[in-house]
């Protein structure tokens, strides 16, 4: 599993929640910060090229401002 930081618009972070819960397994996902709207992503292996797609299809959607560096969790 692999574990990304990301910020994105406060306003969409349920917006990304909905998308990434909708697609089963795809990932999920935990709020740091609501209001900088700093999140993070728990991603499966071998599923982090289909949200990397994901993040760059919707990125102005959701504002996507920073990507921090990811972490492998074992």
């Amino acid at each position: 599993m692999t574990n990304w930081k990301i910020q994105i618009d406060p306003r969409q972070v349920h917006y990304l929640k909905f998308i990434l819960e909708g697609h089963d397994n795809l990932a999920t996902m935990s709020t740091i910060d609501s209001r900088q709207g700093i999140v993070e992503l728990y991603i499966p292996s071998g599923n982090e090229d289909l949200v990397r797609e994901l993040l760059v299809a919707i990125k102005t959607e959701i504002g996507l401002k920073i990507e921090y560096r990811s972490q492998e969790s074992k």
